[in-house]
């Protein structure tokens, strides 16, 4: 805690400096005290989840400071953020959990450096998140070039896409937390690509999304193990990274490859929408092709305008257990197949889809931060799973969130488990921002667990920010 307090000083000095010019109208400041404590083996799984990382297992506390600026210049958006937090229980002391620039010509845009990204076509605040993409673990920086807004290519369509570079960073968490007798990767490099399409014109009431994304773990170094050593950390691994190539007529490639299809269609009223979706999620062609049965996020939403107790819900059902089928093996084999037994976020070379512990994908599949042998990779990932998340206003000045799901897990194709583990989690939300104390927002939260998964756990959080 001496190493915090010297912390905690050097944090406010810098915010200081950085906020000197504050008045200014396009720059956005706040500060942000959060407090998490429970009782049972973890943190409630809702209290840590989908927070971009900024969150943990273990009882913790931390002070944030956030500036941003946004401007515009005829035909130039420029903007950027820098986004800083010091903490006690967390698995760092010191946070830099954003920091980037970003400049946009028209319709076409550039940003470089560690921000936080959201599932696509999902709500953020109510889903159980995306299966790439959900927002649970902390940023990675990279450098991405796209088209990052729709623009129209006629009336009824419109279309995004980008590509991205990036880096793991890692390395010192899997250190510390590996065990002796398990490999770890760092240095890990990223890739990403998406395109998605909507169809619909303005005034029409039916609206439908369509898009693809693909992300890739390639390069580092790994530490023990079979394959040990360099896996690739030159120019041409970045380009074969753009472009996959397979590993010399075999059916595979080289890196961590996996995406997810998603679709989304949405009915629109003067005063509400409800939309229908689908995020299937694919390892490899089998995948891609859904060979892999009912897998996938299945969802609805409804939303209204209205000013109400119940304003937004939605309904998911999520499910890994095919996988493509049990078995895998090379073509004119006597499986005959090359899918099947994916192990979802799970592979070789790489600890799996993780950073810093959290999982990238779907918190739903429990993240290896919670294992206790020095496995850094996922040891349940065939799981379904039912989640509801609904929010609304108690008055003007209060909103609330709330969140309830139940999950199954069979363990992982390789190594299932003698005895299905389940579990109950759920999550309630109370944020109050009164209308007398300008710029404040008090935030308070309780949620448990109860299973095999997670554990029996209670927990409380408290958040208070000011707009400054």
């Amino acid at each position: 805690m001496h190493t915090f307090a010297k912390l905690h000083k050097l944090f406010f000095i810098c915010l200081l400096l950085i906020t000197e010019n504050v008045c200014t109208q396009n720059l956005h400041t706040f500060v942000e005290y959060g407090a998490t404590v429970h009782t049972g083996n973890n943190s409630p799984l809702w209290l840590v989840s989908n927070q971009h990382g900024l969150s943990s297992i273990k009882d913790n506390t931390y002070l944030r400071g956030n500036v941003s600026y946004n401007d515009t210049l005829h035909s130039w958006k420029i903007g950027g953020r820098l986004d800083m937090a010091v903490a006690a229980g967390f698995t760092s002391t010191f946070i830099l959990h954003q920091a980037y620039a970003d400049v946009r010509y028209k319709w076409i845009g550039l940003w470089a450096g560690s921000r936080e990204i959201d599932s696509p076509l999902l709500n953020q605040q109510l889903s159980s998140g995306g299966l790439t993409w959900s927002g649970n673990a902390r940023p990675i920086p990279q450098v991405a070039i796209g088209i990052f807004d729709y623009v129209h290519l006629s009336p009824g369509i419109q279309v995004k896409a980008e590509l991205s570079f990036g880096w793991f960073t890692d390395n010192k968490y899997q250190e510390k937390n590996v065990s002796s007798t398990q490999s770890y990767t760092k240095n890990i490099k990223y890739h990403h690509k998406s395109f998605f399409f909507r169809f619909g014109k303005p005034l029409s009431h039916w609206q439908m999304d369509i898009g693809m994304s693909l992300d890739d773990q390639f390069g580092g170094y790994k530490i023990r193990g079979l394959d040990e050593g360099n896996l690739g950390n030159g120019l041409k691994d970045y380009f074969h990274a753009l472009i996959p190539r397979n590993g010399g007529g075999e059916a595979w490639y080289q890196g961590n490859y996996m995406g997810s299809e998603h679709l989304k269609i949405t009915y629109k009223h003067k005063n509400f929408s409800i939309s229908a979706y689908l995020e299937n999620y694919y390892d490899d062609f089998s995948g891609m092709g859904k060979q892999n049965g009912l897998d996938g996020l299945w969802g609805i939403e409804y939303k209204t305008k209205r000013t109400q107790g119940i304003n937004n819900i939605v309904l998911e059902y999520y499910q890994t257990t095919n996988q493509s089928g049990p078995m895998h093996g090379p073509e004119n084999s006597i499986v005959n197949k090359t899918g099947g037994a994916d192990d979802y976020y799970n592979n070789t070379w790489y600890p799996g889809w993780v950073h810093w512990g959290m999982g990238i994908g779907n918190p739903l599949i429990a993240s290896p931060i919670y294992n206790k042998d020095g496995i850094l990779s996922f040891k349940y990932n065939r799981v379904k799973a039912v989640h509801l998340g609904w929010s609304g206003y108690l008055c003007k000045e209060w909103t609330y969130r709330a969140k309830l799901s139940f999950n199954r897990t069979w363990g992982t194709p390789f190594k299932p488990i003698p005895e299905i583990l389940e579990n109950f989690s759920t999550f309630a939300e109370f944020k109050y921002i009164p209308q007398k104390l300008q710029g404040w927002c008090f935030t308070a939260s309780a949620a448990f667990d109860i299973g095999g998964i997670y554990g029996d756990n209670l927990g409380f959080q408290l958040k208070i920010r000011k707009n400054i």
